[in-house]
C-alpha cells in the first residue's frame, strides 16, 4: 500500500527525537532499554501507529536520529512508514493587519483568555457522554470497554488540549487505574503508570498524593513482574528508575538498582522461549 502523503493533512506533526540513552516522542519519554537503538525506533513507531489508529488516518511524523539528521515520515494505522522525499508542509501563522501580503486586514477581535481549568473539573460537554458511557461500562465490570472508551477520549483531549491539560492528564489518570485493575499485563501496566506518573508530575496534577500513589503502583506492579518474568523487568528498570528519580524517591529508586544489579551479577534470568525456537 502506497500513501498519498499529498492527502495527509499537516498537523498534529509528531516528533521522535532518538539519543544514546532512549527515545522520546515530543518530549515525552517512551520505555525502552537503554542503548538499544534499532528497539528504540520500533517502540517510539508502535506508539505512533496507535495515535494514527486512533484518528482512524496516517499522521505526520520527524524522526530525530543521534547524528543530527532528521527523516520526515508518514506513519499509516496499520504501522506501514512511508519516508517522504520533502519536508513537511509549514502551517502558516494567520495573516495580520498591515502585514504586506495585500490581503485585506481582519478587524482585530479582543483577546478573552479562557477560565483556568481546575484539577478535577466536569470535561467539556462535547466529551460528557463518552465519559459517561465509560462510568457506565465500568460500573457493569467490563474493564475493557471503560479501557478502549477511556483511550480515544485521552486521544480526542490530547489533539484538542494538548498532552499536559488537566483534561487529558485526569483521563490518562483514569485509564491507569482501570488497567492496574485488570492486572492481565504486567509489563504494559507498569509503561502505562510510569507513563502516567510523569505525565502527572510535568503537569503540576492535583492532588499530588494521587501522583505519588501512581508512582508507588508503578514501582509495586515491576515488583510483581520481576517475581514472574524478571526478562521484562529487567527491560523495564530503567524507565522506572528515571521516574521514581524526577519525582524525588531515592529509596525505591535503590530497591529497583540493587535488584537490577543482583540479578545481573548471579545471570539467573531465564532463556527467553523464543529464543530457542527452530533449534535442533
Amino acid at each position: 500500500m502506497t500513501t498519498d502523503a499529498g492527502q495527509v493533512p499537516a498537523t498534529p506533526l509528531y516528533t521522535i527525537t532518538l539519543t544514546g540513552s532512549g527515545v522520546s516522542i515530543d518530549g515525552e519519554p517512551v520505555g525502552v532499554p537503554s542503548g538499544d537503538l534499532p528497539a528504540a525506533r520500533l517502540a517510539a513507531l508502535a506508539e505512533i501507529r496507535v495515535r494514527a489508529a486512533l484518528r482512524g488516518r496516517p499522521v505526520r511524523v520527524t524522526a530525530k536520529e543521534p547524528d543530527g539528521s532528521a527523516w520526515p515520515l508518514v506513519v499509516d494505522p496499520d504501522g506501514h512508514v512511508t519516508t517522504l522525499s520533502v519536508p513537511h508542509p509549514v502551517v502558516p501563522p494567520p495573516a495580520r493587519a498591515g502585514d504586506g501580503s495585500g490581503r485585506s486586514a481582519v478587524p482585530a477581535v479582543p483577546f478573552v483568555p479562557e477560565p483556568a481549568v481546575t484539577w478535577g473539573a466536569p470535561l467539556p460537554a462535547a466529551h460528557q457522554e463518552a465519559w459517561a458511557r465509560l462510568l457506565a461500562a465500568h460500573g457493569a465490570g467490563d474493564t475493557t470497554t471503560a479501557i478502549a472508551l477511556a483511550e480515544r477520549t485521552e486521544a480526542a483531549l490530547e489533539a484538542e488540549y494538548g498532552p499536559l491539560h488537566p483534561y487529558t492528564v485526569q483521563v490518562l489518570s483514569a485509564r491507569a487505574w482501570l488497567v492496574l485493575g485488570r492486572r492481565d499485563d504486567l509489563s504494559a501496566t507498569v509503561r502505562l503508570l510510569v507513563r502516567t506518573a510523569l505525565r502527572r508530575r510535568r503537569a503540576g496534577a492535583e492532588p499530588r498524593s494521587e501522583t505519588a500513589q501512581v508512582a508507588g503502583n508503578a514501582h509495586a506492579a515491576w515488583r510483581s513482574l520481576a517475581a514472574t518474568d524478571p526478562r521484562r523487568a529487567l527491560e523495564l528498570s530503567g524507565p522506572l528508575t528515571d521516574m521514581l528519580g524526577e519525582l524525588g524517591w531515592p529509596g525505591h529508586t535503590q530497591d529497583v538498582v540493587r535488584w537490577v544489579e543482583e540479578t545481573t551479577r548471579q545471570r539467573t534470568l531465564p532463556e527467553d522461549p523464543a529464543s530457542s525456537e527452530g533449534r535442533t
